[in-house]
């Protein structure tokens, strides 16, 4: 798996741990429920990105498609809807909490390669 996707799923457990923990002292089980599967949906898309980017290393062409790339963003689409439904759906989970995960799991697609390049800065110093 590349570094940079290793590091965006670490960090989304992480914050899916002190997220959920966080919302349990808070809210209760309820909330920390849906603020798990939230940010666990978000992890979910990250595992499924690791997956396509391999896939697409071990095929014969030398530049991935246009084609693999829309059929790649429509699965993540399908699944991150999917999941949603079935914890809004299904398993009753309360909406805020599970968007909430959701986003905050999103979010470290903002904040992981700012991380990334600042440490590999921090080692070129050296």
């Amino acid at each position: 798996m590349d570094r940079r996707i290793r590091r965006i799923l670490s960090l989304q457990l992480a914050l899916l741990l002190v997220a959920s923990l966080g919302a349990y002292a808070i809210w209760g089980l309820g909330v920390a429920k849906a603020v798990w599967f939230g940010a666990g949906i978000a992890a979910a898309n990250t595992i499924m990105i690791a997956w396509r980017m391999r896939q697409g290393r071990t095929t014969a062409a030398a530049q991935p498609s246009l084609s693999e790339f829309y059929r790649s963003w429509l699965e993540r689409y399908l699944l991150a809807g999917a999941l949603l439904a079935a914890g809004l759906g299904g398993l009753k989970l309360m909406p805020l909490g599970l968007l909430s995960g959701f986003i905050l799991g999103q979010v470290i697609w903002i904040i992981a390669p700012l991380t990334v390049e600042a440490g590999s800065r921090d080692t070129e110093e050296k």
